[in-house]
């Protein structure tokens, strides 16, 4: 918009030059004009350049006074570029040269406004440029922390359970492992002994193996969780949805899931049947979860029609922003009935 009124005025120029029929040399005025005008649509100038243009018109002033009509260029870059102070130059040329046309201070006064209203616009788009790459800087931070915030939760599983394992390893070690060599031992010892040292030695051999019983059935109790996890939890949620019969069918290695999606899949399962309870009319419900070496799949499908025209609450939003934290995806589809996709990606370890 700028480089087209900067080349109106050289074409403006140009028709008057051919209509006045001016001397000769006056051409070199426009022709200046113009290369200076290509020169700012191509690079931007220094603010000092103002001053050649004004330099031009103060020369070709005397030999044609149409070159006045130049003045508009420079007023034009002075206000856009805030530098008021070349006004002073402006004035006295005016009041110089005796130059009082209407026409020529209409126009100068034009292409002042048009030079504020220039320069006002591209303080406005520099501060959207500033706002918007602030904005995509926040959002690359966040983007930033949230994936520190799941290695540092992977990481943290990761090492309860190696903790865990060293636990259970450092226990059999001191305790199961010391009784069944002693037990061993004593076997050996009791194949070579009689009578009443060899019943005693036999009851070492019942006591450490009791004691090495024992200490395997609290270690395995130990181990077994009291709450359920993983595909137990999503397989009881579906088994205690009273609304609408449903159908849970996994495949896959369970094993494969790390520890922190089961908290994505079983909000996804309770919300996609929240709204079944909600809006729906379905008969039935099928849940299927699949587990690939790659990804993981949980699809919830019911055959109503309830939720045909129903929008994407605040729920769906904020497990599709958790998904995409976790790499993956959550998709909604109501063409036949309302299914609700949730696709994870597996590491190539599976964890």
């Amino acid at each position: 918009m700028v480089n087209v009124w900067r080349f109106m005025n050289i074409v403006f120029l140009i028709a008057l030059w051919m209509y006045q029929d001016p001397p000769l040399v006056s051409f070199l005025f426009v022709i200046s004009l113009a290369i200076i005008v290509c020169l700012r649509w191509r690079f931007r100038l220094p603010s000092w350049m103002i001053i050649i243009d004004l330099l031009l018109c103060f020369l070709f002033i005397p030999f044609w006074s149409s070159s006045a009509y130049g003045l508009a260029l420079p007023v034009y870059e002075m206000m856009s570029r805030q530098k008021y102070r070349f006004l002073i130059i402006v004035i006295l040329l005016l009041t110089l040269f005796e130059l009082y046309s209407i026409v020529l201070l209409w126009l100068l006064f034009q292409a002042g406004v048009f030079g504020v209203w220039d320069a006002s616009s591209s303080k406005q788009r520099e501060r959207y440029i500033t706002e918007a790459d602030r904005e995509r800087h926040a959002r690359h931070a966040l983007e930033n922390v949230k994936e520190e915030l799941l290695q540092s939760s992977r990481k943290a599983a990761q090492l309860a359970e190696v903790s865990e394992r060293n636990r259970i390893a450092r226990d059999l070690h001191d305790h199961v492992g010391h009784d069944l060599t002693g037990a061993n031992l004593a076997l050996e010892a009791y194949e070579q002994l009689e009578g009443k040292e060899a019943e005693v030695m036999l009851n070492e051999v019942k006591l450490r193996v009791a004691r090495s019983t024992a200490m395997l059935r609290d270690t395995v109790h130990d181990m077994t969780p009291v709450a359920r996890i993983g595909v137990d939890v999503l397989e009881h949620i579906a088994k205690e949805f009273i609304h609408t019969p449903v159908s849970f069918q996994c495949s896959g290695d369970m094993q494969l899931v790390p520890a922190h999606y089961w908290g994505l899949l079983e909000p996804c399962l309770k919300e996609a049947l929240t709204n079944v309870a909600r809006h729906s009319d379905a008969t039935e419900v099928n849940v299927n979860l699949d587990v690939t070496m790659y990804l993981v799949r949980l699809s919830i499908q019911d055959n109503g029609t309830g939720s045909k025209h129903l929008g994407e609450g605040s729920g769906i939003r904020n497990l599709k922003v958790r998904a995409r934290a976790n790499g993956g995806s959550v998709t909604v589809n109501a063409v036949n009935g309302y299914q609700v996709v949730c696709v994870l990606p597996l590491e190539e370890d599976g964890r």
